[in-house]
């Protein structure tokens, strides 16, 4: 399939940064790429630094992502985050299912589904994560976890929602340990989702998915890996802490 889709790169601060030290961060990233046209720049801090970073790139080419959302609405639903909410402070997406959150908080496909199908409702983009850990991959079954994974997170969603989600391949013992998939790894797996996605809803669907590919990605890497036909961007963790990695990877990206 020719790659006619936009890179998405997009840094999850995880639970990292005071709303001071985000909004200095975001201030320096809107200085520094404030003339990238070819890439999708997207910031997900943590909830308490979502209002001031919201305010903070007004005007700006970075949109705002969250790191997590609740699948109901308003209501009694105690430390949850409503997609409402969200969208109040003018976040565009969220991370759903990222690995961590499937590990620690026992998420499961069914629940990402929920959350995702929510997302849409709300007019947010969801970017659902899938991967496998490395006791899966030496075992020799990474396609039939992330198969799984893409089949049950994005259960109930229409065509047309489907088109509009991001998928982040994040092959779990790639994530924060230094270990990146080769170009190559990186390539085959995108390539398998691309062809399960159209398995689930047809070619011109699936072409138009964007694939990130998360997994220790830095500047020294992101030009490789970003060059893969199937690769459309990078869900970045540790490198887009600090201004200066953040931006060299994305220029050299393009």
């Amino acid at each position: 399939m020719e790659k006619d889709r936009k890179l998405i790169i997009a840094g999850n601060w995880k639970c990292n940064k005071t709303v001071a030290e985000s909004v200095a961060l975001v201030t320096d990233l809107k200085r520094e790429l404030a003339a990238v046209k070819e890439v999708d720049i997207v910031v997900c801090p943590a909830f308490t630094a979502l209002d001031a970073v919201s305010h903070a790139i007004i005007e700006s080419n970075i949109r705002l992502g969250a790191q997590n959302m609740g699948d109901n609405g308003y209501g009694a639903f105690t430390g949850e985050v409503a997609p409402g909410m969200l969208r109040d402070l003018s976040v565009r997406y969220v991370i759903l299912g990222h690995s961590e959150r499937r590990q620690y908080q026992k998420e499961s496909d069914e629940l990402v589904a929920r959350k995702a199908a929510a997302a849409h409702t709300a007019n947010l983009i969801p970017i659902v994560c899938v991967g496998e850990t490395l006791n899966e991959r030496e075992a020799g079954i990474t396609e039939q976890v992330v198969e799984k994974q893409v089949r049950g997170s994005l259960a109930g969603l229409t065509p047309e929602q489907v088109e509009a989600t991001v998928v982040a391949y994040e092959p779990v013992w790639a994530i924060g340990t230094g270990k990146t998939a080769s170009s190559a790894q990186a390539q085959e797996v995108h390539a398998f989702i691309r062809r399960v996605l159209v398995q689930m809803h047809g070619e011109s669907v699936a072409r138009r998915v964007r694939i990130q590919y998360g997994g220790s990605v830095k500047a020294s890497n992101a030009r490789e890996i970003l060059s893969q036909p199937d690769v459309d961007g990078a869900l970045v963790g540790g490198a887009s802490l600090e201004a200066k990695g953040f931006v060299d990877l994305i220029r050299n990206s393009i």
